[in-house]
């Protein structure tokens, strides 16, 4: 079996950090990455919990893991409206290269 090598970006929506907006990942994910599993995180000393979710995105032919972090559960519409953002972050990224 072979490695299943998967892009990966995040989307970051968190008042407290001041912390907004999407963010390339380093390196390609193999089956040896580590990532952070779906879950909500308790918040603490005044933070409020941190909502961990994974989206995946096609975008011309290509595979990519999306991870949102955010503080706040996501609805469909917010869903919806990560995903097209994402579309727009990959195509301008795209452009670049």
């Amino acid at each position: 079996m072979g490695i299943e090598i998967m892009n990966y970006f995040t989307y970051h929506d968190l008042k407290k950090e001041n912390k907004y907006g999407f963010t390339a990942g380093d390196k390609p994910l193999t089956e040896k990455s580590l990532v952070v599993r779906e879950m909500v995180v308790p918040g603490m000393a005044g933070y409020p919990d941190m909502h961990i979710r994974h989206i995946d995105i096609i975008f011309e032919e290509q595979k990519y893991l999306l991870i949102t972090m955010t503080d706040y559960e996501l609805d469909q519409a917010k869903i919806l409206e990560i995903s097209i953002g994402a579309a727009k972050f990959l195509k301008t990224r795209s452009q670049r290269n």
